[in-house]
């Protein structure tokens, strides 16, 4: 497991990324007039399209930091920088761009031909829920796992980034055990993740991994990790061997913080995900967990 600093926003580029079942497939940078560039998971070479300056007005357009998008275009083999490529090719299109139903031509140019063709297959799936059910046993009745466990429960409706409607909690998001490890039982998971404060991004390691939140340690003490502190949508999560990247476009909020050593671990509930969005949390459970087991 590694971590990383806080890193600050570097300029005015705007980064969007499309995704499929919370994976991302297609990554952006748009500046006003200049700029309209974009690379995607079959095609990671740079393509101009002007197309890309209505993208941010999309409503399943997510907008992500230059150092989340950083890791994206990591996992493609680009290494990202803070201004435009040159001499690029450009596409040029004869009608407008739906970016929700890209005609059969768009996805060729964008080399998307195969996205959103996989899914998981019922015998991984099964292996995981095995694996959740046999964590599940082991948890002690009266104690939440990893010592700390939240959910959005009771309270007050919200809404949320992406617009659905969540619940947050007046305690600050802790929650009871039973509802946790009912709905969500939490898998260890080897990687990342890259969360927004204000206008920066932290990178810290991840513990574990539920649809229902996550546990981070950052390697370095810090009291802005308070309790029932709301966080900036989206979450992006990286596996430590694997190439998969699931980016959660929802609300979030810090359950706990701890201090152990020199480290923050802290603990953090996600709002109410949608049916992509819980998908993507399995298939990334289901890599991480069977290269895990692999080693």
């Amino acid at each position: 497991m590694v971590a990383g600093p806080v890193l600050a926003d570097p300029g005015e580029m705007a980064y969007l990324v499309l995704t499929d079942r919370a994976a991302p497939y297609l990554l952006a940078r748009v500046r006003w007039p200049d700029v309209a560039q974009a690379i995607t998971v079959g095609s990671p070479d740079w393509l101009d399209d002007p197309g890309l300056f209505d993208l941010p007005y999309h409503p399943s357009a997510v907008k992500v930091s230059f150092a989340q998008a950083t890791s994206v275009a990591a996992g493609w083999g680009r290494q990202l920088s803070a201004e435009a490529a040159e001499d690029v090719p450009s596409f040029i299109r004869r009608m407008p761009v739906n970016w929700s139903d890209l005609s059969p031509v768009e996805r060729r140019a964008y080399g998307l031909e195969s996205v959103g063709r996989k899914r998981v297959s019922a015998r991984r799936l099964r292996r995981l829920r095995s694996a959740q059910a046999e964590i599940g046993a082991f948890l002690p009745a009266a104690a939440p796992a990893n010592g700390h466990v939240a959910a959005f429960a009771g309270g007050v409706p919200a809404t949320g980034a992406n617009g659905r409607s969540q619940t947050a909690d007046p305690t600050g998001g802790l929650s009871s055990v039973a509802v946790e490890r009912r709905h969500h039982v939490r898998m260890p998971v080897d990687g990342r993740a890259h969360i927004l404060w204000g206008r920066a991004t932290i990178a810290v390691g991840l513990v574990d991994l539920s649809e229902g939140g996550v546990q981070c340690v950052l390697p370095e003490a810090s009291r802005m990790l308070a309790p029932g502190a709301a966080l900036g949508s989206p979450f992006l999560l990286e596996a430590e061997v694997t190439t998969s990247r699931i980016c959660l476009d929802v609300a979030s909020r810090i359950s706990w913080s701890r201090g152990i050593r020199a480290s923050t671990h802290f603990g953090v509930v996600f709002g109410e995900l949608d049916d992509g969005e819980t998908e993507g949390v399995q298939r990334f459970l289901v890599a991480a967990s069977s290269r895990r087991g692999s080693r």
